[in-house]
């Protein structure tokens, strides 16, 4: 259904739903005094392309009441590289306060460039990507840009890691966190904390 609420423009509006939905979330927690773990929520095109986007975003965060580092804002560099506007309107997030993530990366167009120019404060390295390690020259291409994530003073993130190997590999370039099946399939929100309980000591 995402292709067409992107085409009659309701992805706007399911964007601001997640959101708020997260934020809801994580007040509850917040409110118990509990540890949060930031959960980071998706902006299509449409939502960047708002010119109302950041003051609704900081207006939900103001009424929830939590800071904004626990709702990272997440979106694709191919997004962000190909639209002034959108880089525009990343900028405007970043002087908000928002955390960006770069999802993807590693996707079709990926550049390297993107790491230089872009305002992101992590990237999230795709499994595509990730399942190059193995060999000499997939390993080479992972680690260098881990490495030139964090020359830019940029988190690192592994996604699609589904294999201890990767994980070993990851650990050893300095990859700042990992998901992926290796660790759990997606689950609902409550039981989250529970899992993570028990699996604090796993690689």
């Amino acid at each position: 259904f995402i292709p067409v609420f992107e085409e009659d423009g309701l992805i706007v509006q399911l964007d601001e739903y997640i959101f708020r939905k997260v934020c809801n979330y994580i007040k509850r927690d917040y409110d118990k005094g509990l540890n949060i773990m930031p959960v980071s929520v998706n902006l299509s095109r449409g939502s960047l392309r708002a010119d109302d986007t950041v003051e609704k975003y900081k207006k939900i965060i103001e009424e929830c009441n939590i800071p904004k580092e626990y709702v990272p804002i997440e979106l694709t560099e191919s997004a962000a590289i190909h639209s002034l506007d959108i880089r525009t309107r990343m900028q405007e997030l970043k002087d908000a306060g928002f955390t960006l993530h770069m999802d993807d990366f590693g996707v079709g167009e990926s550049s390297l460039v993107s790491l230089n120019i872009l305002p992101f404060d992590v990237v999230k390295l795709d499994k595509s990507l990730i399942e190059q390690l193995g060999d000499a020259g997939g390993n080479e291409i992972v680690r260098h840009t881990i490495e030139l994530a964090h020359f830019k003073k940029m988190k690192v993130v592994a996604e699609g890691v589904e294999e201890e190997e990767q994980c070993r590999k990851l650990k050893e370039y300095h990859c700042d966190e990992l998901q992926g099946y290796y660790y759990s399939k997606p689950m609902p929100y409550e039981k989250l904390f529970e899992y993570l309980m028990k699996q604090e000591k796993r690689c």
